[in-house]
């Protein structure tokens, strides 16, 4: 049989690089030769990475090799695809010498750049939106060159309709919708990739059972393959792919393996949001008051940290009634038996995850998509529940304990949770539309 060498290359952020490793290692046990490439001070970073036969890894130069900290956007985009480019095609040319030709090339987000190399070098490419249906389908509408919201007399500020869509408020929609973010522009270059594109491929981590209608709501000339969710279940090997030190593992397995069903609330703001002092106070005070367990991640905390070592944090942990870790295996955390709540920033990965272990959200969001994937938890899919922050941008802890009453106590939510999780693992099983998609895009390359 001939192996298809597939290129998958990710951006350097943990959150990009998760979805784009789990991707690759689905092609890879469904026959393909994979090999994920970042850039080299991304690849670095990685403290472990999955060994799986017909995976392989490399790397190409962004100009920041050996100093992440010089790494300032916006500059950043225009640096990136300029050397990005010119180190990629020669990694792709260097290949074909070695008898490793790649014959289809995956980019995720934030390198839109990268779909004119494989057009140069007359490689088919799809770009991997790592995001939900339902965000892609708001940035097509917004970014479309004939009758965008960003080029029309639409009024944002008000309350807005998009196609298969729930009714959307100025405050729900991703800030990189705003012209004068920075990575506004590398969203509209990938829209204008897609459209000048005579054949546009796209997959998206999500399943149809999810996100039907939002996936309708996407034009039929882009030819989208749903192939999420891209997360190990339960019975799958959690594979560990971390930017950080997972140096509390055994520790806080044990801790959990102790405690009652259902019992403890997991809390982690993921690998970029940093919570202010203030919002951390209130989130202890929410949780000690709630009564419930939990384990939160306020990750490379140290000394100086001062809620993580306070005294009412030192307590909590004293009396086993919490545990605090600086970084953790998070899929095989909301895959324990004993986890019954998971507040989150609700970055897309962890939604997925939190729906792959059928555990319900309290959604803290603080940038980007988190806004309307919490709308989507709470207003479509009904499996968790949005804090309402203060008029200074804090969750109090009153609304901590609100929101834990509902994730932990809620008989309905916890139905939804079940189905979802149901739902989500029939999508990746051998037959199911998610693992049919995939096998569709490789039955494709024969053509």
């Amino acid at each position: 049989m001939d192996h298809h060498h597939f290129l998958v290359v990710s951006f350097s952020f943990q959150s990009h690089i998760n979805p784009a490793l789990r991707l690759a290692t689905k092609l890879t046990r469904a026959g393909a030769r994979v090999t994920f490439a970042t850039t080299v001070n991304g690849l670095n970073k990685l403290k472990t990475r999955p060994s799986i036969p017909g995976l392989s890894y490399d790397s190409f130069s962004d100009g920041h090799d050996g100093d992440a900290g010089a790494v300032k956007l916006p500059d950043y985009f225009q640096q990136i695809e300029l050397i990005g480019s010119i180190n990629l095609k020669n990694l792709l040319l260097t290949k074909a010498k070695q008898a490793q030709k790649v014959d289809f090339i995956i980019y995720g987000m934030c390198l839109p750049w990268v779909a004119n190399v494989a057009r140069e070098l007359h490689v088919p490419s799809a770009f991997f939106f790592i995001q939900s249906a339902a965000i892609f389908s708001l940035v097509y509408q917004f970014l479309k060159t004939d009758g965008g919201v960003i080029n029309s007399n639409i009024d944002t500020t008000g309350e807005l309709e998009i196609p298969g869509l729930p009714l959307l408020r100025s405050g729900e929609i991703p800030n990189f919708l705003r012209p004068t973010e920075p990575v506004f522009h590398v969203f509209r270059q990938h829209i204008e990739t897609l459209e000048k594109h005579p054949n546009p491929c796209m997959l998206i981590n999500t399943f149809d059972g999810l996100e039907e209608e939002s996936i309708k709501s996407i034009p039929d000339r882009i030819n989208i393959f749903s192939v999420g969710p891209l997360v190990p279940g339960a019975t799958e090997e959690p594979f560990i792919c971390d930017i950080f030190h997972d140096s509390d593992r055994e520790n806080y397995l044990r801790w959990l393996d102790s405690k009652p069903a259902k019992s403890v609330v997991y809390v982690s703001f993921g690998s970029l949001v940093e919570l202010g002092k203030k919002q951390k106070e209130e989130i202890l005070e929410g949780l000690i008051e709630a009564g419930h367990p939990f384990l939160w991640v306020i990750r490379d905390h140290g000394e100086d940290d001062e809620v993580a070592t306070s005294y009412r944090a030192a307590a909590a942990v004293a009396e086993g009634g919490g545990l605090i870790v600086r970084w953790c295996s998070q899929v095989e955390v909301l895959n324990h038996f004993a986890i019954g709540c998971f507040v989150s920033h609700c970055g897309w990965n962890s939604v997925l995850e939190s729906m792959v272990g059928g555990v319900a959200v309290v959604g803290c969001p603080q940038f980007s998509d988190q806004m309307m994937n919490v709308k989507m938890v709470e207003e479509v899919w009904g499996n968790g529940v949005k804090a309402v922050a203060d008029g200074g941008g804090v969750v109090g802890r009153e609304e901590i304990r609100r929101c834990l009453e509902v994730g932990m106590g809620g008989e309905e939510i916890k139905k939804k949770c079940e189905r979802l999780k149901t739902t989500a693992m029939e999508a990746v099983v051998d037959g199911g539309p998610s693992h049919s998609n995939l096998k569709r895009l490789m039955e494709s390359l024969k053509c």
